[in-house]
């Protein structure tokens, strides 16, 4: 499986330092095309409101936004030069209310997007949440999630897959292959598998152990019980336990008021991941 093109999002933060020195490694590898895109986000205050005072305040927000914008993009710039890599940046200019459908609609015509994981102390934690909602829910398409504090500066190259037997964990693994084909190990592991009994046939993880053995990965299986712990602290327990670089798994999420939401698997390992993950809904 070949990957063309990537789509990273860009702030001033140093959790996109990290982010787009990943996509670039990754564009690099693979000979991709790597989109970097900034949003420059107009004031709430301006949208609902006008007036010749909020108007002004409103005016202020959008130059110091369109600034922290570009400022990002010649940081993306200087960075994919250096690495020799064919890139393009984008300047988005929208409200907070259109950021989800904006994103999703870039993210529809690649391969993959990298984003960062909300932060629990960070102002834009909602925005970033937003941004990861939008792709995972509204585009088709996987997301890379680089965790708020950083990678290891030496990559240990060894994935662990969450393995429900679901459509969701399928199309996770699919989407990961271009991955996974880079790891030197990977590790189907299979928590509680007896309550899934229908998901897994005989042997849990079998099937799709001999799937990727056939895209040239070299995979093992584990079986866990969770032994009353939750399913997501079973999990990272297992990544941080195996030092594994890479957590591949669907993403679940409900619907409220015409919103989708992440379910409670998926929130608590996005607030809690030490490692990057691959997520496909």
């Amino acid at each position: 499986m070949t990957m063309k093109d990537i789509l990273v999002h860009l702030d001033t933060s140093e959790t996109c330092t990290h982010c787009v020195a990943a996509a670039a490694a990754l564009a690099k590898r693979k000979g991709a095309h790597l989109i970097g895109i900034a949003f420059a986000l107009e004031s709430s205050l301006l949208q609902y409101y006008g007036g010749k005072l909020v108007l002004d305040v409103g005016e202020d927000h959008a130059d110091a936004t369109r600034k922290a914008a570009q400022e990002a993009v010649d940081i993306f710039e200087k960075r994919t030069k250096e690495a020799g890599i064919s890139a393009e940046s984008r300047i988005v200019e929208c409200s907070t209310m259109e950021i989800a459908d904006r994103i999703s609609f870039h993210a529809r015509h690649v391969d993959l997007t990298f984003l960062e994981q909300p932060a629990p102390d960070r102002e834009n934690r909602s925005l970033m949440a937003t941004l990861l909602e939008g792709v995972l829910f509204n585009s088709g398409r996987p997301v890379y999630i680089m965790p708020y504090i950083g990678r290891r500066e030496l990559p240990i190259r060894k994935a662990v897959i969450a393995w429900d037997g679901s459509y969701k964990a399928a199309r996770a693994v699919n989407d990961a292959i271009p991955l996974l084909q880079d790891r030197g190990e990977t590790v189907i592991l299979i928590v509680d598998p007896d309550k899934r009994r229908k998901s897994h046939g005989d042997h849990p993880g079998a099937d799709i152990a001999v799937h990727l053995r056939r895209h040239g990965i070299d995979t093992g299986i584990v079986v866990q019980d969770s032994a009353g712990l939750d399913i997501s602290t079973t999990i990272l327990n297992f990544v941080s336990d195996a030092g594994a670089d890479l957590l591949v798994m669907g993403a679940y999420g409900h619907s409220r008021l015409r919103e989708r939401t992440f379910g409670g698997v998926t929130r608590t390992l996005l607030d809690q991941m030490t490692v990057p993950v691959l997520m496909s809904n």
